[in-house]
């Protein structure tokens, strides 16, 4: 049985970091109130999507054309 050499899980976080900065994505931390998260996460299982990513970009998108009033 042969083995397949693994990068170590450091390299794969860097070279993942690295590829979604290449394509213009900035990592944002942030702390949120459990309540908005179980409100997310009851989104996310509703439309099928499996990271609380695409709401969250949803709602800050419809957020800040609502600021702009566009």
């Amino acid at each position: 049985m042969s083995r397949v050499a693994k990068a170590p899980s450091k390299e794969l976080v860097r070279a993942h970091r690295e590829r979604r900065r290449a394509a213009g994505r900035v990592l944002v931390n942030t702390d949120l109130p459990a309540e908005m998260v179980k409100a997310i996460d009851q989104l996310k299982e509703a439309r099928g999507v499996r990271g609380r990513t695409p709401i969250i970009e949803e709602a800050l998108r419809v957020y800040i054309e609502t600021q702009q009033g566009t």
